[in-house]
């Protein structure tokens, strides 16, 4: 080729020729993925599409429940209305068991409180039993050392007698026996045994225990042996009542 041909300027075709080449090399530079989505793209819409059309066949093609008439209702709320009975019977007669399970219970209770009473009070009988067999031995001790009362000191029986008594009323104590003479104390039928009545001349006097003939006994509140007493009697022209 000529230095001419080298220097003449592009034709047309030759133009047009680059301008295709051109095209050619920008629509192998795009990117392969991009076309191939592009391409893809209806055949994946095929699936949603059809499943769409499924899921409405499915609803078409379900069982329809009928609607519960009148008579269904009625029959509903009288079952209901039934076990609501049964219910409440049920619970009544829950009360009536708990009712009657705390009326046993504090039958039980008062029962037994009942039966320990008795005991305790069948112990202290037995026990007043006791000790009022034993009270006519204190007595005797008692008279006995009044019998030697004018005796002169220092006699080893009397002494002896005076220790067995004092011994012998210590066990008396212990068991809770309670002597008292009531000298001073105003007449009481419930305490005090009168053996008979003696005049005096205070007003002060009427009607109270002047003298003690034996003493009586108590185990707690219990009178075992009221004592036995001369009462005194006011004889003055305006007697005490």
């Amino acid at each position: 080729m000529t230095s001419a041909s080298k220097n003449r300027p592009a034709t047309g075709d030759s133009v047009a020729h680059n301008g295709q080449s051109t095209a050619a090399a920008d629509s192998a530079s795009v990117d392969p993925s991009a076309a191939a989505a592009s391409d893809q793209a209806p055949a994946d819409q095929g699936p949603d599409v059809q499943s769409q059309a499924d899921a409405t066949g499915c609803a078409a093609g379900a069982k329809v429940e009928p609607m519960p008439t009148k008579a269904d209702l009625d029959t509903l709320r009288k079952k209901l209305a039934d076990r609501d009975a049964e219910v409440a019977q049920l619970q009544d007669q829950t009360r009536h068991y708990a009712q009657s399970y705390d009326k046993a219970r504090a039958e039980f209770a008062s029962a037994r409180e009942r039966m320990q009473r008795e005991n305790e009070r069948s112990q202290k009988r037995e026990q007043a039993k006791l000790v009022t067999s034993l009270l006519d031995v204190l007595d005797s001790l008692d008279r006995s050392l009044e019998s030697v009362k004018n005796q002169p000191p220092g006699q080893p029986f009397v002494d002896g007698v005076h220790m067995i008594r004092g011994q012998f009323n210590q066990a008396l104590q212990q068991l809770g026996l309670q002597r008292f003479d009531g000298l001073g104390e105003t007449f009481d039928p419930a305490r005090h045994q009168a053996v008979t009545v003696m005049p005096v001349p205070d007003a002060a006097q009427h009607d109270k225990v002047v003298h003690s003939v034996s003493s009586g006994a108590l185990v707690g509140d219990e009178v075992l042996r009221p004592a036995s007493v001369v009462v005194g009697k006011f004889t003055g022209d305006s007697p005490v009542h």
